[in-house]
């Protein structure tokens, strides 16, 4: 192995090494709980800080890691670059909307920064990438990582409190360990060079205008006094300063070679200080041996008590509780979960950036052990167990955890897919992780509000089964909060009110199709119209939904096969009854008389106890009463007194129950009425409620808090000889946004059916 040390003291004052400042004072904003909680060594976020007095954002995807005490670094994923470096301590984290919304800040000062190019020349030597980011003013835009043939981030491990850095550049791969040492940040490198025996080519230091020496084996930049410079202890590997740029080229003498950057900034009168540095020998250890899993940082359990409903009932809510009380503070609020094979195990991600598995979930719930199992994830909103592996989508890219000693914590961070493109927007949360049958997985995206300006904005995407190829399948989504995929492939989104979307939506999504932000349409010219959804929700009943989930259970009553639709905003569940006419898809959803702890985002079906289990968290616009919750939704046995399903009809609308009806309330018209309204697709943020008959004339304002439409004349009613299904006959039914039926009857047996089942009449059926 070749050994080589290599020491490089960015400039002070120059475009990405701003001026030594005075210690800042401690932060003086608000805190949250997150502020509070042992995050780990690491934290993946983007990071803002200030250069000369300006707002500048190293890097979009970063990773943030902490150097001891005292420093930290941050390493930009997509550009293979050391972003910036500092002393004096960590991020403080965002506090908007309790952690979602904003920006982290470093603690300290900053030492050295370096503009958002690649950190590794290209296969030709060059420096330009074909698709560079973007910065407008306060706006920082990615469109995605370097090309693969360029260079491919391929994780971190960790070792203890140290954090190795994997990825690619050309055919070579290298393994990076940062770290700090008296005041010297330091790069170590252990790379396995391609066959080519082409030389690699590391940008060390930039100083726009200074002026650039190499004398014998020190190369400096110098410019108003301040001096950047390099030392090279190897023959191995060349220094160049010149272009305002100081860059070693290393040659693949040998199959393997090992190396350390160190930097530093200083005044040009204490060059003196690095001609000594740089007779300092350092003996370097072999990364590779750090790749296996290091020693178990969280190896302390804990337990906790779940409840059983007490509540009688068709369908109970049982509660997993979640340890909110736990050694690290973690802060853990419920945003994606998913089973192991044996079913009593699950994977519980939190969008603070944690994962956690819970064991012990057994019909009792006496006795659950939860265990810290990764730290540090960028905002993760999704996650999906495949063939006992744990991926976990965050904001950056989709992250597969191995533990690779088998200790019970995550030690390689790997990067699936991060082909994701992504802002400095606080909307553009990347939600749900689902797959189809054929192994691809799901997501959604959110926009940023405006004119999209990457081209993933407000996208379902899919990323192919190996994680090599991320395409988009849909366009037109606001602020998603989820989705689904069904038991044939059958895609699934929703939506909440904003610009362009008049009030929450529920999509059956079609490959290629537009569900109405206009902003986030990818189209050369603005759409004047959109795809129509399943259904609309009206704002009081469903102001910000979640995601979706399928029944696949035989075990959960009469719903096999159906669809339910999440409600995070008003912490409850919804039964859709869909049909499709003349291939346009409508449908209706009805409430489940079911409360929930918090915001309800994620489902998924249990296979080992066919019981649907729920996970949310409350941030945002949410009536749940805690920050995380997990909850079973368990089917006792008992009747089941609900719609089913609706159709509509040329003279009407049937609704089937999933139990006979009393034949005297079911038919008497005192009992039901019908009332419908349109909304306005427009630019403005969500939208009155409109007569059917006038369209000017408003029927309904939330912010007046009046609710209500035009009222639908019901002919008369019918009730079908098996009497579960009732047909309401209407003349003159038309397609209409929102219908609004409720009924209060009994069933059979005198049980009291009080509900109400909003409606989205796309098409009337011919017949």
């Amino acid at each position: 192995m070749a050994l080589v040390w290599v020491v490089a003291v960015p400039m002070e004052g120059s475009a990405q090494n701003p001026p030594k400042k005075p210690r800042p004072k401690k932060p003086t904003e608000k805190r949250t709980k997150w502020d509070d909680m042992d995050i780990g060594p690491f934290q993946s976020y983007g990071l803002e800080t200030q250069l000369n007095g300006k707002l500048w954002r190293p890097a979009l995807k970063g990773l943030n890691i902490k150097l001891g005490k005292n420093a930290s670094l941050c390493f930009d994923t997509e550009r293979l670059r050391v972003a910036a470096a500092w002393e004096g301590g960590f991020i403080k984290l965002p506090t908007g909307r309790d952690g979602l919304e904003g920006v982290p800040k470093i603690i300290g000062n900053l030492a050295f920064t370096t503009p958002m190019i690649p950190g590794w020349a290209g296969p030709r030597g060059e420096w330009a990438e074909p698709n560079p980011p973007v910065i407008n003013g306060k706006d920082v835009y990615s469109k995605g990582p370097l090309p693969r043939d360029w260079a491919k981030w391929r994780g971190h491990y960790t070792h203890g409190d140290q954090v190795i850095l994997s990825y690619t550049v050309g055919a070579s791969g290298i393994l990076e360990l940062p770290g700090f040492d008296g005041g010297i940040f330091t790069r170590q490198f252990e790379i396995t060079h391609s066959p080519s025996k082409s030389p690699l080519n590391l940008l060390l230091a930039e100083a726009p205008g200074a002026a650039g020496k190499v004398d014998g084996n020190i190369a400096t930049l110098e410019s108003d006094g301040q001096v950047t410079g390099a030392t090279v202890l190897n023959a191995g590997v060349t220094l160049k300063a010149e272009n305002g740029r100081i860059t070693a080229e290393i040659k693949s003498l040998l199959p393997t070679s090992q190396f350390i950057v160190g930097m530093w900034n200083g005044p040009a009168e204490q060059l003196g200080e690095l001609k000594d540095f740089s007779k300092i020998k350092i003996k370097t250890r072999a990364l590779t041996d750090m790749t296996k899993g290091g020693p178990a940082q969280w190896n302390k359990p804990v337990t906790t008590r779940g409840r059983l409903s007490l509540v009688p009932g068709a369908y109970v809510v049982d509660t997993i509780t979640v340890p909110e009380d736990n050694p690290w503070k973690s802060w853990i609020r419920c945003s994606g979960f998913d089973f192991f094979e044996d079913g009593t195990t699950a994977a519980m991600c939190s969008v603070t950036g944690d994962v956690w598995i819970v064991s012990g979930i057994d019909e009792e719930l006496k006795e659950l052990k939860w265990r810290r199992y990764a730290t540090g994830l960028f905002q993760p909103l999704g996650l999906k167990i495949v063939e006992g592996q744990v991926y976990v989508l965050g904001r950056d890219q989709i992250t597969r955890l191995h533990d690779l000693n088998k200790d019970g914590e995550a030690d390689f961070y790997e990067n699936f897919n991060n082909d994701i493109s992504i802002t400095n927007h606080y909307h553009e949360f990347c939600l749900n992780l689902s797959t189809d049958p054929e192994g691809n997985f799901y997501f959604i995206k959110g926009g940023n509000l405006r004119k999209a300006t990457v081209p993933h904005h407000g996208c379902l995407v899919r990323v192919s089964k190996d994680g090599s190829k991320l395409e988009i399948v849909a366009t037109g989504h606001r602020a998603p909060n989820g989705m689904s995929v069904g038991p044939n492939g059958e895609l699934t989104s929703s939506d909440n009110e904003g610009n362009w979307v008049p009030t929450s939506r529920v999509n059956y999504v079609k490959p290629g199709g537009f569900y109405g932000h206009v902003h986030t349409a990818h189209r050369k010219e603005p759409p004047n119209d959109y795809d129509k959804p399943l259904l609309w929700l009206p704002h009081q009943v469903d102001n910000s939904s979640g995601g979706q989930v399928w029944v696949n259970s035989n075990r959960w009553g009469p719903f096999s096969r159906d669809l339910l639709h999440l409600s995070y905003g008003k912490s409850t569940l919804f039964k859709v009854m869909k049909e499709e006419v003349d291939g346009q898809w409508q449908g209706a959803a009805v409430r489940f008389p079911l409360r929930f702890d918090s915001g309800v985002m994620r489902g998924r079906f249990n296979t080992h106890d066919g019981q649907l289990y729920l996970a949310g968290l409350r941030v945002w616009q949410s009536n749940g009463a805690r920050f995380g919750a997990f909850h079973r939704v368990r089917y006792t046995g008992k009747p089941v007194h609900m719609p089913t399903e609706l159709k509509v009809a040329k003279d009407g609308i049937r609704i089937t129950f999933t139990n006979p009806l009393d034949a005297t309330t079911a038919v008497d018209d005192q009992n039901w009425a019908i009332d419908q309204w349109n909304y306005q697709w427009t630019q403005g943020y969500g939208s009155k409620l409109y007569s059917t008959k006038d369209p000017a004339k408003v029927v309904g304002d939330k912010r007046q808090g009046t609710f209500g439409g035009d009222p639908v004349a019901i002919k008369a009613i019918k009730l079908s000889e098996d009497k579960k299904t009732v047909h309401l006959l209407v003349d003159n039914l038309k397609p209409v946004m929102q219908s609004r039926i409720r009924f209060n009857i009994m069933a059979a047996d005198k049980t009291v059916i009080k509900q109400e089942i909003f409606h989205t009449i796309n098409r009337i059926p011919a017949q």
